[in-house]
């Protein structure tokens, strides 16, 4: 999504972003600047869940 300069430094200006490897949370007000999200959920904010459990499993180890 293309954001204008004051919208940036609002954002910014949440200090939302500071601590964020990618500068965003897509769990957070990062939503309010992403238009859509290709994959993964998961993926986005931080660990394939899906695809851990199933990886653990081949190794006989279950979640639940």
């Amino acid at each position: 999504k293309k954001l204008t300069a004051k919208e940036i430094d609002a954002y910014v200006g949440t200090k939302e972003p500071l601590d964020k490897a990618g500068a965003y949370a897509i769990q957070g007000l990062g939503s309010v600047i992403v238009r859509k999200i290709e994959g993964d959920y998961f993926n986005v904010i931080g660990l394939p869940l899906g695809s851990l459990v199933e990886g653990l499993k081949k190794f006989g180890i279950s979640v639940l």
